[in-house]
């Protein structure tokens, strides 16, 4: 017991150092020991370590304004251990390898079949990529990313649109853990890597936010005094079948008027066509929230009113949400940040109406300030600070969330 607790207080003393190097590069060896509020002879010993595994480099004496000898920097070393996150998607399988500095050093995209099976693609897409340089050895582990909610309980898939069940050959998750056997492999929700990278990435000092993703359904993230709830598995909130109309359209979860389908991409050439016969977007049908959201900003009558209605609808779902769990901070991304600053201001005056007054007055709404390779940065990044072991072997380990 006392050697387990050991290795534990080790693998976080070692993920602790990674982190404050990560997040200022050159700091010396001195300054992370009064960071980590370590003994400098425990510091310089993981520091160490870290070197020897090719995890950190020290590039000597930096430049400093102190009297005497100058402290060495120490950095992350670039190009020399990877964390393969391969995402799913209705039309193409994209894999990447991601360096632990967030770098993309490979990338191989796959398009999707009728027939394709998700688990035997992704595998064969990495085991091309796992060529020098890019050798299993350097390998950390494997993220797959799925959008879909993930039951650890049950170790099922479900409320996702991607055809897995008819490719997979029986259970998908026991299909995932035969298949890539001899990897450490994680089995992730695609809005938590969003969230999880605009967290690390944009330096979100909130406690308490929630990241909103839009894309062919509206998932949510919620983090709970900085903890993400629920893991990675997005099944413990489902915010895009929020009813916001008990009387609404029938939605193929069985409820009726769910937020999804009230405000998704597909709802948008019916709102223009009854917001108006003037539209430039009239007589569309595939009307994009970008279109909407471009020809609202540049004047478009109808449009700026389907995008009023939509602010409207996403309102009382997000004032339910702000009722459950306050977050004190609410971004808006993936697709969502195509509907423009106007949407935006539509959402907040909306929230006056909609929402509990008293817990709105602190809350902020911005957009994501990230691009689309977030998912991917905040999947390796999810893995190293949750799942990754330094001190023991997770070879094999399946991990959920």
């Amino acid at each position: 017991m006392k050697q387990v607790n050991q290795q534990i207080i080790k693998n976080n003393n070692l993920k602790m150092i990674y982190n404050f190097i990560y997040q200022n590069q050159g700091i010396s060896r001195s300054q992370l020991a009064k960071e980590c509020h370590l003994s400098k002879t425990t510091i310089s010993a993981l520091a160490d370590e870290l070197i020897e595994r090719n995890f950190i480099i020290d590039t000597g004496a930096a430049d400093s304004s102190c009297v005497g000898r100058k402290p060495n920097s120490l950095h992350l070393r670039t190009n020399e251990h990877f964390v393969a996150v391969i995402f799913w998607s209705d039309k193409t399988i994209t894999l990447q390898l991601i360096d632990i500095c967030g770098m993309p050093a490979a990338v191989k995209q796959i398009p999707v079949l009728p027939d394709t099976d998700y688990v035997k693609a992704s595998y064969d897409a990495l085991q091309e990529q796992l060529t020098p340089p890019f050798s299993s050895e350097k390998l950390l582990g494997v993220c797959i990313v799925v959008p879909a909610m993930i039951d650890p309980d049950a170790r099922e898939i479900f409320a996702t649109t991607l055809p897995l069940l008819d490719n997979s050959g029986g259970n998908l998750i026991e299909h995932l853990e035969k298949t890539f056997r001899g990897y450490p492999l994680a089995l992730l929700n695609d809005t938590a890597c969003f969230a999880y990278a605009e967290k690390v990435y944009t330096h979100i000092k909130e406690k308490d936010f929630a990241f909103i993703n839009f894309d062919v359904g509206i998932g949510a993230t919620l983090f709970i005094q900085d903890t993400m709830l629920g893991k990675a598995t997005a099944s413990y909130t489902q915010f895009g079948h929020y009813s916001i109309d008990p009387k609404g359209k029938p939605c193929p979860c069985g409820n009726r008027g769910c937020l999804e389908l009230m405000i998704g991409e597909d709802s948008l050439p019916e709102r223009i066509a009854k917001a108006g016969n003037t539209s430039v977007l009239k007589g569309k049908t595939h009307i994009t929230y970008k279109d909407l959201g471009h020809a609202a900003t540049y004047g478009d009558t109808a449009s700026r009113k389907a995008l009023s209605g939509i602010a409207f609808d996403f309102s009382v779902a997000l004032s339910n949400l702000v009722c459950t769990v306050h977050p004190k901070l609410i971004i808006i991304g993936g697709k969502g940040r195509d509907l423009g600053p106007l949407f935006l201001e539509y959402v907040k005056d909306c929230l006056q109406k909609t929402g509990f007054r008293r817990m709105l007055d602190s809350i902020q709404i911005r957009y994501g300030q990230l691009d689309e390779n977030a998912c991917f940065c905040g999947a390796m990044k999810y893995f190293l600070d949750i799942h990754y072991h330094f001190t023991q072997d997770i070879t094999n380990q399946f991990f959920i969330g």
